[in-house]
């Protein structure tokens, strides 16, 4: 170890996560949510710690450094604000003053009276004990800095280019604009969190009926379906709750996020959902494009790169990519809070190759399997304990799964590591032949109870990527991170995995070194059906996180719809 240099990102937000980076590349990044099997897990990610350590045969103490993202706070589970009475007074008296203090105030007061965070001292504590190691070895840095970084080495561009980070808010910020110059990063612009446009949408989710921090993608794939005039009506409201200050390249609400609630409540009552959902994916589509059209003019460059939970929007994402000022785009893949231990460990590893004058060698982000796998022997053992399954060992099981689904069958996949982030990348997914409309239903009511207007999405073979999507830019699209427009063959091939309204996708384009046995098995299917993609989304039961081991995917096997599953080289089957 003495010669490696190895450093640990670790999130204690919403979705803690925790990444190890080993001279320059990534070996491993998992959520605490795929242990805990609890979805969006917020707290210590103690068991991703230990399994990354334990996994690499990584020592803490032979560690360089652990970089926790976050200077301020981290949320402490078990802990809510609107159930803690004493509290839920304080910030609802605050809110009344908050127009008349000065920006930051209120941010500052609260985090200094709420007892749900830990401050500074105390989480250098916690995980000097945590890991037995020095709390010198542990650095604390910027939320919006740490998303920056992801952005910075994630992208892999070697000229100039700008960053734009955006989301509901950390460490007193929502959003930052950025300059690469020789690999430096120089922020040119900050909004601070009370002017958020990411918790506007989240308040507007909220008040929708649906999860906040978890179902603002539901509100996206609500938007296409509203009438102009309804979406009108709503817009002319929330446009009155956040404007761009393009002089300074920031936004600007009268109103401050901590009332956007009550506000929300009053202005837009008797107003229709769909009208709702509609106008504030119109109000930050127009907001953001234009807050990065105006970036580009004042900077003069062309490139940019997009980190935070607000970029996870794939409708916006798709209206940058078209915008004519912009030249090459990357948009971090799962590019929220769960991204922060990435860009922490990219921090980290940049700092002790500065420190001891060694070139900042990080390698391209590259694919996202970085959790764990499991051998068939493995497998085999867990099968055994089983009852009321059959299984069958295929030594080509890829071919075994395209035959399956050229039969219109639908198969979960668990092989190899699992990946990170939000997104099923063929590791742990549900697959399906596309081209069958019935199987959004199937798919639907034998596991994944979506809503009715919710989309799935497909994984497209890259030599047939331009056959089924409008991409003139060339835009690198393997992460399902991007909508785009899609052709007429599209339509036909992969009608179900694509938006049943305006008819837009969001691929995972795949190549063939990312991932050989996934990509066997869409090419066998392309060889028996002509069909360049299939319908792939996670594989999971509504409401829990994406499986982790083979214990998770036989649990969901057994409490689904689900006929197939293919664990590794076992196809399991319910005995009838």
């Amino acid at each position: 170890m003495k010669n490696i240099t190895a450093v640990l990102g670790i999130h204690d937000g919403h979705l803690a996560t925790v990444c190890l980076l080993k001279d320059g590349k990534i070996e491993f990044c998992v959520s605490e949510e795929r242990f805990k099997r609890i979805k969006n897990y917020t707290g210590v990610p103690e068991e991703a710690i230990n399994y990354i350590l334990a996994e690499s045969k990584t020592a803490a103490e032979d560690l360089d450094m652990v970089i926790v993202p976050s200077k301020i706070v981290a949320i402490v589970p078990g802990v809510n604000v609107e159930t803690n009475s004493w509290l839920h007074s304080f910030l609802k008296l605050m809110r009344k003053f908050v127009l008349y203090f000065p920006e930051g105030f209120y941010f500052s007061l609260y985090n200094r009276i709420a007892p749900i965070y830990y401050k500074t001292n105390k989480r250098k504590k916690l995980y000097s004990k945590l890991l037995g190691i020095d709390e010198d070895k542990i650095v604390l840095i910027d939320h919006h800095l740490c998303h920056a970084y992801t952005a910075l080495y994630g992208s892999g561009f070697n000229d100039d280019f700008l960053i734009f980070t955006l989301d509901g808010g950390g460490d007193s910020l929502c959003g930052t604009v950025n300059k690469v110059e020789n690999g430096e990063i120089i922020k040119i612009s900050e909004t601070s969190y009370l002017h958020s446009l990411g918790l506007l949408y989240l308040e507007i989710t909220k008040y929708l009926g649906m999860k906040p921090l978890e179902h603002e993608y539901k509100v996206m794939g609500l938007a296409p379906y509203a009438p102009p005039e309804g979406v009108g009506k709503s817009y002319d409201v929330l446009k009155n709750f956040i404007t761009l200050d393009k002089e300074n390249l920031k936004f600007f609400s009268p109103i401050k996020s901590v009332n956007f609630g009550d506000e929300i409540r009053k202005r837009l009552y008797q107003h229709r959902f769909d009208w709702i959902a509609g106008a504030i994916q119109k109000l930050t589509e127009e907001l953001v494009t234009e807050w990065i059209r105006e970036a580009i003019n004042k900077t003069g460059i062309h490139d940019v790169a997009l980190a935070g939970g607000v970029f996870m929007n794939v409708k916006l994402n798709l209206k940058i990519m078209e915008m004519p000022e912009v030249r090459k785009i990357f948009v971090f893949p799962s590019c929220g809070d769960e991204s922060l231990a990435i860009g922490a460990a990219y921090y980290g590893y940049e700092k002790i190759c500065k420190d001891k004058g060694k070139k900042v060698d990080i390698q391209p982000l590259g694919d996202l399997y970085k959790g764990p796998m499991y051998s068939n022997e493995h497998i085999e053992s867990v099968l055994q304990k089983e009852s009321g399954i059959k299984y069958t060992f295929f030594e080509n099981i890829e071919e075994k799964i395209a035959e399956l689904l050229t039969k219109k069958e639908i198969v979960a996949r668990f092989a190899g590591r699992m990946e990170w982030g939000a997104r099923a990348l063929g590791n742990r997914s549900i697959l399906a032949d596309a081209s069958n409309y019935e199987v959004v239903k199937i798919v639907n009511e034998m596991i994944k109870q979506r809503d009715f207007w919710m989309p799935f999405a497909p994984t497209i073979l890259k030599e047939r990527e331009d056959d089924y999507i409008v991409n003139p830019k060339k835009v690198p699209a393997p992460y399902m991170i991007l909508a785009f427009n899609s052709k007429e063959k599209a339509k036909k091939d992969l009608v179900a995995a694509m938006h049943p309204y305006d008819y837009t996708l969001r691929p995972q384009v795949l190549e063939k070194e990312s991932n050989e046995k996934y990509y066997k098995i869409i090419k066998l299917f392309e060889e028996m059906t002509k069909m360049g993609g299939i319908l792939n989304t996670s594989f999971n039961l509504h409401g829990y996180p994406i499986v982790c081991s083979p214990e998770d995917a036989i649990h969901v096997f057994k409490n689904s719809g689900l006929k197939y599953l293919a664990l590794e080289n076992w196809l399991v089957e319910k005995k009838k």
